[in-house]
């Protein structure tokens, strides 16, 4: 009779709180609704007012998963686009799979020593490429 008492009570606090007892991740470890960290290496030495592009990096994640992508210009940055898989640059809201490269371009600003920041989304994970311009 204990253990029914215990087996009950467990449940009517599972119940409680924002405590999240069984998560929703289909057995695999991972949030479906984010692809797992991705990071993109600074630009350091950039000319001032050029269009600069990042090192290609692979979205890894729940691979029966597609997160919605989009991107806006930070600080100092503009005409921010990415690209998957090397298809043309876009700045419009799309779609990206696990195992899909991806790329950030940007304009630097036409001032040195200033730093640009575009941010990228995908699902609810947020990611960002920086670049530094020249210090003259």
């Amino acid at each position: 009779m204990k253990w029914l008492l215990a087996v009950v009570t467990v449940f009517m606090l599972a119940g409680c709180g924002d405590v999240e007892w069984l998560p929703d991740d289909g057995g695999t470890g991972t949030d479906a609704s984010a692809p797992n960290a991705f990071t993109f290496t600074m630009k350091t030495a950039v000319t001032p007012g050029d269009l600069v592009q990042s090192d290609s990096v692979v979205i890894t994640g729940d691979a029966t998963t597609s997160w919605p992508i989009s991107i806006s210009n930070g600080a100092s940055a503009t005409e921010s686009k990415y690209s998957i898989n090397g298809e043309p640059l876009t700045d419009q809201p799309g779609t990206i799979r696990a195992n899909q490269n991806l790329r950030v371009s940007h304009r630097t600003p036409s001032t040195v020593s200033t730093l640009a920041t575009t941010t990228i989304k995908i699902g609810t994970r947020t990611g960002s490429f920086q670049s530094q311009t020249t210090a003259q």
